[in-house]
Order: structure tokens, then sequence, then C-alpha cells
């Protein structure tokens, strides 16, 4: 576990700084920070805003007759049709009432609704339901048979959304609807005249309407146009951003093998510096040039490409010496004189970008169009066969692991390149999913590719949660799997994904699966250190740490009739104290951080100090932890005094008898004599 340790540094210092989710992703053309929490409530201002512009499928009235009548239903269908809204719709359309709107975890098993209590009157949604192991139509059929007895029991209502795949039978207990994408036509004409677009305007629009253009898309095209645009014009940027400009300069005459691998090297590392593109354009080529060196075969799948590459792969491309001879091409092959700057920057795809970094600014290498890049990777996966494909995992873990290996110069400590490819992997995995998990995430998790590949694999899970790609609840399973796997390093790898940003889009399955962690007989210390860190996470982000100190509520209420000591009592309360104890990389301390900025939420939080206060193994570290974290007030806000009270007065009512506060006012005093802020220790005293 040694190597999960000293990985676990690497990965958390990108929480907080400028690299990492939002960072150089922002720069390479990827989405930036995660959204939020995907369970939950959801806010009535965005069911009514989703309502309101809601072009509906051709299932929806079925769907919602049998919702009316059977309380649950089943959506099936892929990526971008629209399940998700038409779940809220649906639910909206049903509950009829001052009822909320829950959305599940997408990891909770139908054993696990079948014993949910549900509230009278609301409408509840699970959105791409994991594979629980539920298989044979008789299985399914009653373990969902029993999800809609208690649902209809309860009074609620339940939408379920899924993929195909997953559904390889179809209970007949619930009813199942194959959903698909609203016409595009219906979509655009309902919210441009929703937006007070002229009745001209609506069919310029609808005329112009591309085929098999994403709903999401065409929403964005229905907003531009409802902004004051032109119809033409929008839909003519529409077209330099589809997959077709894309599958065009793939398709022009004389594309060489070196301009696709020198794009190829850009989609893994966008956003980094030329000289660092150049140095891993060099990498792949070796690797590329290897794979079909003394071979028959082309890289190309026997397709027009293929018949401009015979033999260009097993030519390695080196610098020339004498800079003052032009490039030049031969049966389809630059030769080896080559400006190999220019011929990257002269690719229609690419370009550079100047990023302002202090006094500096730095010129980086990008997409001219960044939707562009989760193309070239489509477009790669249906032209290169095994042989490509090998050499770009050998290529990308040759650069994580040997260091020898040609790194990327010009990057701070590297990261740009590691977020980057941790992009594009996402990216592929979009379109080869079973390529990403197979051949990266699962060798580089158990440490094949040392510690920066272990942190690789948590990088990818990560991306995966940007709201664009869809494979969020993708990337939940397969941590959830690395979390109850046998190995030490997957599980290792699998508390670092939920201690980040998989652990804030599902906050609940992060705190479950790190217990689980936690309680585990291996993984105890990286389990507790993940779960503080991912309470400092959410502090540091002002997202909601409510589940972690729920948890560890909920666990201490279950030792309290304990008498002495039982190794998973004194598993809790280490745990809490960890957490109470942890800062954040600024060395502000979190807990007493979040008591300042929510002192409405606080009760939970001083609970626990005075819980781990009575607790005697644990009460000396605590206090004197406590006591520390007080000098930094004037750090978390110039109300110092007002803050101490607070802290004193709940402190006060968390306490249960005379002789205890007094034994705690005492400590206080003894620990914090000679420390400031005096005055706000001061206010903490007397009101204990």
């Amino acid at each position: 576990m040694s190597a999960v340790h000293t990985t676990y540094t690497t990965v958390h210092q990108n929480l907080y700084g400028p690299v990492g989710p939002g960072g150089v992703t922002g720069v390479a053309g990827a989405a930036p920070l995660p959204q939020g929490a995907a369970t939950g409530p959801v806010r009535e201002e965005e069911i009514d805003l989703l309502v309101r512009r809601y072009a509906e499928p051709d299932a929806f009235a079925q769907a919602l007759e049998a919702l009316r009548a059977d309380k649950v239903v089943t959506l099936i269908g892929e990526p971008g049709t629209g399940k998700r809204s038409g779940a809220v719709a649906l639910l909206k359309n049903a509950i009829r009432g001052e009822g909320r709107m829950i959305v599940l975890s997408p990891d909770i098993t139908l054993e696990q609704l079948a014993e949910r209590v549900f509230d009278s009157g609301n409408g509840y949604v699970v959105l791409d339901r994991v594979d629980d192991g539920v298989t044979g139509i008789e299985q399914a059929d009653f373990a969902w048979r029993r999800v809609q007895e208690r649902v209809h029991k309860c009074r609620a209502h339940l939408v379920v959304t899924t993929r195909p795949r997953m559904e390889r039978t179809l209970p007949t207990a619930v009813r199942h609807f194959c959903w698909e994408a609203p016409a595009t036509e219906n979509l655009l004409r309902l919210r441009l005249k929703l937006g007070g677009c002229s009745d001209d305007t609506i069919h310029q629009a609808i005329e112009l309407i591309r085929p098999n253009c994403p709903v999401s898309k065409a929403v964005e095209i229905a907003d531009s146009i409802c902004e004051g645009r032109e119809p033409e014009q929008v839909w003519k940027e529409y077209d330099t951003n589809t997959y077709e400009t894309v599958q065009r300069w793939f398709n022009a005459p004389g594309r060489t093998m070196r301009e696709i691998l020198q794009v190829t090297t850009v989609a893994f590392a966008a956003g980094n510096g030329i000289r660092s593109c150049e140095q891993l354009f060099a990498s792949l080529d070796h690797h590329v040039s290897r794979a079909y060196a003394g071979g028959t075969n082309t890289p190309g799948r026997g397709n027009a490409l293929s018949s401009s590459l015979t033999a260009s792969a097993a030519v390695p491309v080196t610098a020339s010496k004498d800079k003052n001879v032009p490039g030049k091409r031969t049966g389809g092959v630059e030769a080896s004189l080559f400006d190999h700057r220019r011929a990257m920057l002269d690719i229609d795809l690419l370009t550079t970008k100047r990023i302002p970094m202090g006094s500096v600014t730095r010129e980086v290498v990008v997409f001219g169009t960044p939707s562009h890049r989760r193309w070239v990777f489509t477009e790669l996966c249906a032209r290169f066969g095994m042989e490509f494909w090998d050499a770009v995992q050998q290529w990308l873990t040759t650069v994580l692991s040997d260091p020898d290996a040609p790194c990327p110069s010009g990057t701070v400590s590297g990261d740009e390149f590691e977020v980057s490819m941790a992009a594009g992997l996402a990216m592929l995995a979009v379109t080869d999913f079973e390529e990403v998990v197979r051949n990266y995430l699962v060798p580089w998790a158990t440490g094949q590719a040392g510690r920066r590949g272990q942190a690789m694999a948590v990088y990818v899970l990560w991306d995966m949660c940007h709201s664009g790609l869809g494979l969020d609840t993708a990337a939940l399973a397969i941590a959830r799997d690395w979390a109850r796997s046998g190995s030490a390093e997957l599980r290792g790898t699998a508390a670092l994904a939920f201690s980040g940003w998989l652990g804030v889009r599902f906050p609940s399955d992060a705190v479950k699966w790190l217990w689980h962690l936690i309680a585990s007989e291996h993984g105890q210390g990286m389990g507790t250190a993940a779960l503080a860190r991912f309470f400092a996470l959410l502090v540091y982000h002002d997202e909601d740490p409510s589940r972690v100190l729920g948890l560890l509520t909920y666990r201490l209420g279950k030792h309290a009739s304990t008498v002495g000591r039982t190794p998973l009592k004194s598993l809790t309360f280490a745990v809490v104290v960890t957490i109470l104890c942890i800062r954040d990389a600024s060395g502000r301390p979190v807990a007493l951080r979040y008591f300042v900025l929510h002192p409405d939420r606080g009760d939970a939080l001083l609970e626990l100090w005075a819980t781990a206060f009575r607790y005697r193994p644990m009460r000396q570290i605590a206090l004197q932890t406590f006591a520390e974290h007080l000098t930094a007030l004037p750090v978390l806000t110039k109300e110092t005094v007002k803050a101490g009270r607070a802290l004193g007065k709940g402190l006060r009512a968390q306490t249960h008898t005379e002789t205890e506060r007094n034994a705690l006012r005492a400590a206080l005093v003894r620990l914090t004599r000679g420390k400031g802020p005096a005055e706000a220790i001061r206010a903490l005293l007397d009101e204990l």
C-alpha cells in the first residue's frame, strides 16, 4: 500500500491548486469543474424551467399513463435521448402537488429500493441505474414487483432510467419504455416560440435543420437564436463543429501518418506547450513505427486513408540537422527533413492559445474548435486497429512510468499533461469504453505504471464526471467495483477517486464506499484519510458535507450504549478525530472553517466535538487540536468574538452535566492560556 499512500498526496495537490479540473482542462478544451451532486433534491426552479420548455417524445403519453397507474416506470435509452428531462417531466405531471423531487443514487440496488421508505407525495428518480447483479427474468421480475409494491404503499412515484445493455431481460412487473429524443423540429419550434421568436424566424430555423443533430446541440441552437442571432449564421457555426469536419480532414487527399500522429498527440496533450507536444509526438511516432516495423499491415483499416499510408508508419520521423532544407513529400510520406514545430501548427484542426501565468504568458497547443478533440478520437477508433491502439497504450504508459522516457517540458510539474491526458482518455471512453477500462484504468489502478499511473486512473474517473460526457455513472460503477475488490491497490485507488470529484458528484455513494473501506480489514488507514480529505474538499468548495457528518453521527449513536472499548468503536472515534483535526492546503482548520461559514448548520460538528471530548482515549488530542484551531479564527472571520460566543454556546448545549461543562472549560483555559485571539476565547469560555 506504500505506492497508494505516495500517490495520495500527489493526487490531492490538484484538488486545491490551479492545476486539475477547471485549471488546465479548461485550456485543453475539456469541461470545467464537474457539476455538484448528481443526487438529492431537485430545485423547484430547475424543474419549472425544464418542464416549461420540454418537448415530449412519442412515448411520453403512454409512460405518464403507466406512471399514474403503477407508480413505477423504467425508461430505456441511449445517452443524449433526454431520459433525465423525461423523468423529471413525467414526475412533475404525475405528483401534481407540493411533493419534492429526489434523485437517488444510480448505485442503489433493487433490494434497497424495495426496503426504502419513500415519503408520501414525493417523486423519485434513479438516473442510469448501475447493474446490481440481478440476472434472470424470474429474479428480476420478483425484485421489480417488490419495488413497485413498496412505492405504491408509500404513495410515491418512481422513475428509473437505464441503458439498453443494462436490461438483458424486461420484467413484466414494471412497464419499460424505449425512450428516444423528441423530433428536432418539435424541440426547436417549442423553444423558439417560448423565446418570443417570430414565425418567419422559426420557419427559417426549422428549414435549416441538419440531419442527426443531437438534442443538446438543438437546444444550444435554439437558445442562440432566441438571443437574437440569425438562424443561418447559427447553423453555419454548428457545421464547423461537427464530426463531418473532422472526417473530411482525415479523408483529405495526401493525408499523412505524420499529421495524424501529431493530431493524436494533441488529442491526449491539448493545453501543453509546443515543445512538450514535439517531445510527445516523437515518442508516439517511435512506438507506432515499432508496432508496424517489418510487417505488411498499415495503420489504416482498408479504407481511403490506408492507401496513402503505405510504409509510412514503419518509417520513424527524425529531425533534420539542416534547418534550411524545406520539408517535402515523397510517396505520401514527408521526408525526415522537416520543421516539426511549423508542421504541427500548420494542421487545420490545431492552433495555439496564449495563457497568462502571473507575469508571463505561455503559448499552448489546442484544437481550434474544442469539440473537434472528441471527434478525433471517434475517427481514430473507426480507422485504426489493435496494433495502433497497442502502440498508443504503450506510449502513454511509458511516458507515465519510465523516468528515462521523453517527458513533457515547460509544464508545471507535468500536471498539465496528466490532466489533459485524463480528459483525452475520458473522451476516448465515450467511443470505446472497454478499451479505456481494460487497457488503461485497471492496469494503472493496480500500479503497473507506478504512482503517476495510479493517479492518472483517478483523474480519468474524475473527468468522466464532466456533464458533457455522460459517463459519471460508469465512473461510479468502476470505483464501486474497485472498492470491494480483493486487491489492496484497487481499493486504494477507489479511496482516492471517492475522496475527489467523483465523491462530489455522488456524495452518498462516496460516504458509503469510503466507510466500507474504513471498516474493511485492509483499508482502514487509506479509507480514513480519504474520508477526511473528502470532507475538506467539500468545505473548500462550499459543497454540503452533511452526508459525512451524518455518517459519523449515526456511527457514534450506534456505540452510545456500548460499555468499554471495541475495535469498531475505537475506529469510529479515530475517524471522527481525524476529520475534526484536518486542515486544508493553506493550513486552515476545515471543521472550524465550516462552522464559521455556516454557523446555522454547526450543530452536527459541535456534537462530534463534544462526543470526542467525552471519549477518554481521544479526549486529549481532541481538546488540544480544538484549542490550536481557535488561534486560526482571525484568518477565518473578522467577527472572532461572535464566532467564539457561538462555539461556546453550542458546546454548552452539547454537554450533558455541569460537571462535564466545568471540566471542559478548565481544560480549554489551560490549553489556550497565553494564546489568541484572547477576546474570542474569553467569549467562548464565558458561554461555557
